[in-house]
């Protein structure tokens, strides 16, 4: 079969990419998929327009037949017939110019006043019905979401469905200050928009992203769209979205919430770059509990949200007989990895009663209500008090019962896809660590966890991203172009270099290729990227150092410059020792860093 795309005109060789299926490059459609506002108005007036431009006509030459009065016998001329025609039909009443008029005269002037009146009634009339009609009315959203859209000029994400996932989505992205476009089949979901209280207005429109137009009226081929979401409820949509964005944007990072197996394989037969399946997820997050405790501790940590503490290790996570009451795919696919990690699982029906967990080591209550979860849960703790329990909540309006039945593990599937897609966006290299750390094995995770607790503390760390370079750190760039300085060195504290700041390296990325835990030992070069896991104001400080030629020579040497170029050019004239003073070096936490 022919391709498609080569019988388009316009078409030009793409970019090669290995991971793309786009032989030829094509502009991402962007055209209305309904008529223009102004056709429709121009096409509906019409008849209106012609009644009113009629009765004009007719009524300005009538009054030029007129005769006129005895004093001015002569009949109007057609200019002055017009000019009073327009004030009469326009009801403004200038009176009677350039003098009195014959009862003739008047007479048409009264019939005129009357046709007027209908005339601007029809037109009126029929302007007030096209306006409420549904189709006029989307014309006009359209055009003012497209313009919208296009004048968007920070990067910015797609979000395609406005669901409790997109939602949460939406709303980590309005925390990490990043923008977005929504776009949602629901219309009373994009309504919703409007009222969840975001600090700017963020485009949203109600159409399905199966429609590559809508994509692109959304901001697919924007300049300054970074990435793409598709997080409806539908594993089809999700997947035409994938489609659309690997033909037509191959270079764009796209993230997609799928809950069936055979459609994540076309998924990635279309190069996604990440698929969600919470579900799957979970039951693998379950094994790595009881499998990996130090592991699961580590990567939960590190999701949680900001001032969370080091959770406790599940010491009742037992392996034995574990009874899943679920239904639908989610009991499918928790069943499925816990079997595989070699438990001995029972799934059953919802429906078929309270599940008997007396001999259960582990109880799951997975339905699509929660009331049914909370009614399970509860018998489960009331026969098996020792029970491991999970509660599925799939409506945030349920936290604060659950929150108070206090279940061992509460899976929140919308929290766990933001969480992850959010992440994999706004710090790609954060999550690289947390995937690292995920597929480590648990004497390492162990180690790690320790040593970031020892120099962070035991609450979630704040991650930043350092990149040396002229732009992001100037003074380390031009330190570096005749000295060494190491990753011990920039954590020092700029006021007391004996101090160790509370930050912990957790990935160098150096010409492509990442690094994870690196030594303090560890020689910078310009071009690198940190990332770096600390207490806010400690990051502070370093973001701080990395601008200040001062700061990075002392905490490089341990020689108090002065913070002026101009003195520290007088400081290496008047003969200032070239010899560093001793380093004291900075002993590293427990262990050593890979």
């Amino acid at each position: 079969m022919a391709n498609l795309l080569q019988l388009l005109a316009r078409g030009k060789p793409a970019r090669p990419r290995p991971d793309s299926l786009r032989r030829y490059r094509v502009d991402v459609p962007a055209e209305l998929p309904t008529t223009d506002a102004v056709f429709l108005v121009l096409r509906r007036m019409r008849t209106p327009l012609v009644v009113i431009v009629s009765v004009f006509a007719v009524m300005t030459f009538g009054l030029s037949m007129m005769p006129g009065t005895e004093e001015n016998p002569e009949r109007l001329a057609v200019f002055d017939s017009f000019y009073v025609i327009s004030y009469t039909g326009l009801t403004i009443g200038y009176g009677e110019v350039p003098h009195e008029f014959s009862y003739a005269q008047r007479m048409w002037v009264t019939a005129t006043i009357y046709a007027c009146v209908i005339a601007w009634s029809y037109s009126i009339g029929s302007l007030l019905s096209l306006s409420q009609e549904q189709t006029f009315r989307q014309a006009i959203r359209l055009q003012r979401f497209g313009r919208k859209v296009r004048s968007i000029q920070n990067p910015f994400v797609l979000v395609v469905g406005y669901g409790q996932a997109g939602e949460a989505v939406c709303r980590a992205l309005e925390d990490q200050g990043r923008d977005f476009v929504i776009l949602d089949e629901d219309p009373e979901r994009v309504q919703q928009l409007a009222l969840d209280g975001y600090s700017s207005d963020h485009p949203g429109f109600a159409a399905s992203g199966r429609d590559p137009r809508m994509l692109g009226l959304a901001g697919l081929g924007h300049d300054h769209c970074e990435a793409v979401l598709a997080l409806t409820d539908s594993d089809e949509t999700n997947l035409s979205v994938v489609m659309s964005v690997n033909l037509l944007r191959p270079e764009l990072m796209v993230i997609a919430r799928c809950s069936d197996r055979e459609h994540a394989q076309q998924m990635h037969d279309f190069a996604a770059d990440v698929i969600i399946n919470p579900f799957d997820r979970y039951g693998a997050y379950l094994v790595m509990a009881l499998r990996r405790p130090a592991g699961f501790r580590l990567a939960s940590w590190l999701m949680s949200k900001r001032g969370s503490n080091l959770p406790h290790r599940l010491h009742h996570l037992t392996e034995g007989q574990w009874v899943v009451c679920a239904d639908g795919t989610f009991g499918f696919e928790v069943t499925r990895d816990l079997e595989s990690a070699g438990l001995d699982v029972i799934l059953l029906d919802p429906a078929d009663g309270r599940p008997d967990v007396s001999d259960a080591v582990g109880f799951i209550a997975g339905a699509e209500s929660d009331i049914v979860n909370m009614a399970n849960a509860a018998h489960a703790r009331i026969e098996n008090d020792q029970l491991f329990i999970a509660v599925r909540q799939n409506s945030a309006t349920n936290a604060a019962p659950l929150q108070a039945f206090d279940a061992d593990s509460v899976f929140i599937p919308t929290e766990l896809l933001a969480r992850e897609a959010v992440a994999r966006i706004t710090s790609p290299n954060y999550w690289s660590f947390i995937d690292h750390v995920l597929h480590e094995d648990d004497e390492w995770d162990r180690r790690v966890m320790d040593e970031i607790v020892a120099v962070v503390g035991d609450e979630t760390p704040i991650s930043t991203r350092l990149d040396l370079d002229f732009t992001g750190a100037p003074a380390v760039v031009r330190w570096l172009t005749e000295h060494e300085l190491t990753l011990g060195d920039l954590v020092r504290d700029p006021d007391e270099r004996d101090v160790r700041l509370a930050v912990y390296p957790a990935v160098l990325v150096r010409a492509g290729r990442r690094i994870f835990t690196p030594g303090m030992d560890q020689t910078l070069k310009e071009g690198d990227t940190l990332l770096l896991l600390g207490r806010e104001v400690d990051l502070a400080v370093i973001r701080s150092t990395i601008f200040h030629d001062a700061a990075v020579e002392y905490v490089a040497t341990g020689r108090e410059v002065a913070t002026s170029w101009v003195m520290r050019r007088v400081q290496k004239l008047a003969g200032r020792p070239k010899d560093p003073a001793p380093r004291a070096p900075v002993p590293p936490p427990d262990g050593d860093q890979g």
